[in-house]
This record gives C-alpha cells, sequence and structure tokens, in this order.
C-alpha cells in the first residue's frame, strides 16, 4: 500500500489512525478501514475544526461527551491520563453519540465491550470510560443509575516480557526501593510472592537459594552483578531485600503492585510505550506487570545457551512453562543461527538452482 497522502491520517499495521493533538500531545483514533463506506464519513468528522462540527442532539450521547470534555473530572487529570481518555471518548462520540443517554442499558454496553473482545485491554478501557460517563450523566440528573456499573472486565491476555527500552525508563523513574524490586523480578526470575520475601541470609553473594512458596519447588540463582550492585545501594533495615517505608518486610503483594502500577502511569513510561506500540514493536492493549520479568529471566537464560530444564530449575519452572515463556526468543533465536548458516552457504548449491548455467 502507497503511503497516504490524507491530512493527520497515518498506517499504523496497516491500519488508518487519525493524529490530532490533545493536552499539546499527538493522539491518535482508530479509523474505519480504507475501503470501508464509513471511512470518508469518519474522517470528515474528525478533520473538522471543533467549531465546524454539528450540535449534538440534546441529552445524547455525543452531547454529555461534550460536556465531560469540559467538566473538573476531566480537566483535572494528568495530561497523559487525559490523552489517553480522549481517544475514547472520540470513539464513543463517533460511533454512539447518535444515542439517547437515558436509553442506555447494561446490554448496550455489553454488546460494546464485546465488540472489541479480540483487544481486551482497549475493550476494558473503553468499559471503563462509559463508567466515568454514565456517572457524570447520573450527576447531571439525565439518567438515574450506571449502566456501566455492573459491567464486568474481559481477562487480559499473557503477561507481556518488558521491552529493553521500557526496562530503562522504569529503571530511571522508579523509587530506589521499586527500583530494586524491578531488578529482583528481572535478575531472579521469581514471582512477586517470592520475591517480597527474599532474605539476605538466603545467598551468599552468588546463589540465592529458597523454596518457592507457590510450587515448593527449591531455586538456586545465580546472582548477576547487576542485582548485587542494587541490593548494596540500599541500607539493610530489614531481613528481608524488599520492605515498606517503615522499614518492614512486605506483608503482601497489594503494595509492592501499586507501586509497579505507579511506574507504568509515569509519564515518561506512559510515553515510551506509546512509542512501542506506534513502532509496532507491541500489542495497543499490551499491558506491563511484575509477573512480566518472569518471562525476561526466562529469554534471558535461554539466550544465554542454558537448556530448558537447567533454565527450569534456576527459575522454578517446568520444561513445558520454559518452553511456553521462551517460544518466541526460540523463534528468533533458531532464525539467527540458520540465518548465519544461509549467509554463509552457497545459494547456487540449492534444488533449483543455477549452478549448472553458472557452471556453464
Amino acid at each position: 500500500m502507497g503511503r497516504l497522502e490524507l491530512p493527520n491520517v497515518c498506517l499504523k499495521r496497516g491500519r488508518p489512525y487519525f493524529r490530532r493533538k490533545v493536552a499539546g500531545r499527538d493522539t491518535y483514533v482508530a479509523l474505519p478501514a480504507l475501503d470501508s463506506p464509513d471511512f470518508a464519513a469518519a474522517y470528515q468528522m474528525l478533520a473538522k475544526p471543533d467549531t465546524e462540527r454539528a450540535k449534538p442532539a440534546p441529552r445524547s450521547v455525543a452531547a454529555l461527551v461534550e460536556k465531560f470534555r469540559s467538566s473538573a473530572e476531566f480537566r483535572q487529570t494528568r495530561p497523559s491520563t487525559r490523552a489517553n481518555r480522549q481517544r475514547y471518548l472520540d470513539l464513543i462520540a463517533r460511533e454512539h453519540g447518535h444515542r439517547s443517554v437515558s436509553g442506555m442499558r447494561p446490554y448496550h454496553l455489553y454488546t460494546i465491550r464485546d465488540a472489541h473482545s479480540d483487544y481486551p485491554g482497549r475493550a476494558n478501557n473503553l468499559i471503563a470510560v462509559w463508567r466515568l460517563l454514565m456517572a457524570y450523566a447520573a450527576r447531571l440528573d439525565w439518567r438515574a443509575d450506571n449502566p456501566a456499573s455492573g459491567i464486568g472486565t474481559l481477562k487480559l491476555g499473557e503477561h507481556e516480557p518488558w521491552p529493553a527500552e521500557l526496562i530503562e525508563v522504569a529503571l530511571e523513574v522508579a523509587t530506589p526501593m521499586t527500583r530494586l524490586a524491578i531488578v529482583t523480578g528481572l535478575c531472579s526470575g521469581q514471582r512477586i510472592s517470592d520475591a517480597i520475601r527474599m532474605q539476605h541470609g538466603w545467598h551468599d553473594g552468588e546463589i540465592m537459594q529458597f523454596e518457592q512458596r507457590k510450587t515448593g519447588a527449591v531455586v538456586a540463582i545465580p546472582m548477576h552483578p547487576l542485582w548485587l550492585e542494587e541490593i548494596s545501594r540500599l541500607p539493610r533495615r530489614a531481613t528481608t531485600l524488599l520492605y515498606d517505608r517503615f522499614g518492614r518486610p512486605f506483608q503482601s503483594t497489594g503494595t509492592l503492585q501499586a507501586r509497579i502500577r505507579d511506574v507504568m502511569a509515569h509519564k515518561r513510561v506512559r510515553d515510551t510505550i506509546e512509542d512501542l506500540f506506534i513502532a509496532g514493536r507491541i500489542e495497543e492493549d499490551a499491558t506491563f506487570s511484575f509477573h512480566g520479568l518472569r518471562k525476561n529471566a526466562c529469554c534471558a537464560l535461554l539466550e544465554c545457551g542454558a537448556n530448558e530444564s537447567e533454565v527450569g530449575a534456576i527459575l522454578g519452572m517446568s520444561p513445558e512453562m520454559v518452553r511456553h515463556y521462551g517460544k518466541r526468543k526460540r523463534v528468533l533465536m533458531i532464525a539467527r543461527g540458520a540465518a548465519q548458516r544461509i549467509a554463509g552457504g552457497n545459494i547456487l548449491s540449492m534444488p533449483g538452482g543455477t549452478q549448472k548455467n553458472a557452471a556453464r
């Protein structure tokens, strides 16, 4: 497909998006397919200045979106959050702006959510914005209830390994203790429930040994110099490597999970994730959790040449889980090895080649 010449339209992974500025940042609104009969109308609506767009019908969803954009609930959020919500507000206004607010029922919202079920993260974000809109409608007395309040979220896909660029930025913006937690997950490949249990007395500066809480498996983890360096940077205020702001071991995983979410909500991190999506490196609804670092560790060990049994013993995984976690890394490693062999071979000797012709 040739390059698009329409102003403010770009292709990302073959799909057209309309680019616009919101709060000084580029945001992208998905457009119908280029060959869709709805493309022209959707593009023309988005391309018009706000002052030229048709005034929405009274108490319609489009009118609600317009009022919500000027509300304190919307304007006082972080710029990155506001820009993300703006994308979904544009989608709601474009696809459902003609509906009446009072006529919205849970059935409609389930249908809207399930229409995006191929991208569960997007579907969940969309319903979250609908929930805000309908709560605002109730505040305006446009309806008495919130039909989105009982709509459940879709189960997200697999925990994604963190791209290198994301790890770098996350470590830069994280607090010292959260930084140590991220490095611990990255270098140990353990679940967060075991990360908060790890003690200084469980390692000798070379190997960390303990029994996993979930599986009971005994693991012995070679300690990367990066991990040892991060441990040495913080005072030993507890028997555990990780501790809360009072110097006490974390009593549950919730506090540390919240810290990871705070890192992911940081503007620089959100910008990095957006850049990775635009570059086609990650999916639009990709999410990154502490558990994703377990995949990073698995892939790193495989790339170092460890076999599946060795990786499983170090990380406390079954060989099947190692194969599952490392499948994309294995494909890439096989491709790289094959590329080297193919590049060094004689392509003229391949079946169907032109070796005879060349000899003549």
